[in-house]
């Protein structure tokens, strides 16, 4: 068994106690059941939730929303950091005002994307976009430096043409960190829309938290939190089983 999967089983038998945990908190009142109802009857008002229109509507909004901005951020904010990491000149003049924009909080701009925009869906789009565009690009910067320029000489020597080049030198040592820049951009793409949905927006799975934890509904409340959390990390986990095997293909077919 790899380590990953002795990982992962750990991982499991920790969230396995958590949720134990808290059933017995709520059940032997060590917590507030009205604060922190028992954990089974919140996966009851899941189950009755995911059984309600109006708020399967909503899931559609929210990942309809996610998979636009995350379409839009991937290969524009890969392709802009591959692009410096090829380019000296420019890496130079963008990579301090990079940096700088990096640090800043990006969540002091969205009541201007509201004002710009409204409440609609460009603003929620487009700030998960800003969101996730400066943490995809350093990672097309790293994957065009990680590509060996040794390889690229001896190619270039050996008179492969352009695309033989990008094909069997670049492909292989930028594909791990283009899927890895993939995932980033799914994990802060899904956390700028529901941030978004919880700041101004009329429909999302988002906006109900919002409504509800405003309500003291902690039932529907902790639900919703927890559907954003498997669903979160399910994608997260088959982001990463998918560079992993990018990464075995790749040693074997080096090894070859």
């Amino acid at each position: 068994m790899s380590e990953a999967w002795i990982v992962r089983g750990w991982w499991l038998l920790i969230v396995a106690g958590a949720a134990l945990a808290w059933e017995l908190a709520a059940r032997l009142q060590w917590a507030d059941p009205e604060l922190l109802p028992p954990l089974s009857l919140v996966l009851a008002t899941l189950c009755q939730l995911l059984g309600d229109p109006a708020f399967r509507s909503d899931i559609e909004v929210t990942l309809m929303e996610c998979a636009v901005a995350f379409l839009i951020v991937t290969p524009v904010g890969l392709i802009c950091g591959f692009i410096l990491g090829e380019t000296p000149r420019l890496e130079r003049l963008f990579a301090p005002a990079l940096q700088l924009l990096m640090t800043i909080p990006k969540s002091i701009f969205l009541p201007v994307f509201i004002l710009l925009f409204g409440i609609d869906f460009p603003e929620k789009a487009i700030f998960a976009v800003v969101l996730a565009y400066f943490i995809v690009v350093p990672s097309g910067l790293a994957a065009a430096k990680s590509v060996p320029r040794g390889l690229i000489m001896v190619a270039h020597a050996a008179g492969a043409t352009r695309a033989q080049v990008y094909g069997h030198v670049y492909l292989p040592a930028v594909t791990p960190l283009i899927l890895g820049g993939a995932r980033l951009a799914l994990i802060f793409t899904i956390h700028g829309i529901i941030f978004a949905e919880m700041y101004a927006s009329s429909q999302g799975i988002g906006r109900r938290v919002l409504d509800w934890g405003e309500s003291f509904q902690m039932r529907p409340m902790l639900a919703t939190v927890l559907l954003i959390l498997l669903v979160t990390v399910l994608l997260n986990e088959s982001m990463q089983l998918i560079e992993a095997h990018a990464r075995s293909r790749l040693s074997l077919r080096a090894q070859a």
